[in-house]
């Protein structure tokens, strides 16, 4: 009798057991994505995206590699990767760790981007995803030219020009030094580091060509007087004549607006 006794719990307990699993599969949901390659990227998108919404999102991709090359004087982009478009800053976090607009792999060989009408960050990774694979991932100190670099080429989604904008930093003592940017970018006021560097970024190749930038990208910091001729306290010189030139009062500016981003 006990042995039927506790065959017929444990039957029991299977039962329910699998009443239990059945009911949550009643709660599980479908996510289908979709894909489609053309020439060496891959593209991936929820099927809840339309077809005229994605083609608009692959053109975006394809224009912006077109635009880069040039800025940067380079003329192919052959590598194979994927590009894969998410819906929101929380599916971000959980593909990528952070709940950013756009996160570049080029070590995996993707890059995940929020799909967006206005302040698309599309432009932004894939000059990450160009210049990581056609120079190399540049040494710490030089962060600041990857990210300066990338928000450069996307824009800062502000009606104000860089010069513009290092002006207000000059006049409202929020430049960052130099050493700061290269020691240690992340740990600075981010709209600030991001435009300042793209600021600088853009004097640097405007003025002195994209050879030398593409050393100083390879190379580090540190070699900024054997490249340049000049150390960090002579450019932030050169920047700060250079842009009280062009803007020689204060320029008024919406701080509160332009800090919150795209």
């Amino acid at each position: 009798m006990k042995l039927i006794k506790i065959a017929s719990i444990i039957l029991v307990g299977f039962i329910l057991s699998c009443s239990n699993i059945a009911e949550e599969n009643k709660e599980w949901s479908k996510i289908t994505r979709e894909k489609k390659t053309v020439d060496n990227i891959t593209y991936y998108f929820s099927s809840k995206i339309d077809i005229s919404r994605r083609d608009s999102a692959i053109k975006e991709c394809q224009n912006s590699i077109t635009e880069n090359l040039k800025l940067i004087s380079e003329t192919d982009f052959t590598n194979k990767m994927d590009v894969e478009f998410v819906a929101s800053r929380k599916e971000m976090l959980k593909y990528t760790g952070m709940g950013a607009q756009g996160m570049a792999f080029p070590d995996r060989n993707t890059f995940f981007t929020l799909l967006k009408e206005e302040g698309s960050p599309i432009k932004h990774e894939m000059m990450h995803m160009i210049t990581m694979y056609k120079w190399g991932t540049p040494p710490e100190s030089t962060t600041w030219m990857n990210e300066g670099l990338a928000t450069y080429s996307g824009g800062t989604c502000s009606n104000y020009s860089l010069t513009e904008i290092y002006k207000y930093f000059i006049q409202s003592k929020k430049v960052i030094p130099l050493n700061n940017l290269a020691n240690n970018f992340y740990g600075n006021p981010e709209m600030v580091a991001y435009t300042q560097s793209a600021f600088i970024c853009k004097y640097l190749i405007d003025t002195y060509g994209i050879e030398k930038f593409k050393q100083l990208w390879k190379k580090g910091h540190n070699e900024m007087q054997s490249i340049y001729g000049f150390n960090n306290e002579q450019l932030e010189s050169i920047l700060a004549e250079y842009v009280i030139e062009k803007h020689p009062t204060e320029i008024t500016f919406n701080w509160e607006v332009f800090n919150e981003g795209c």
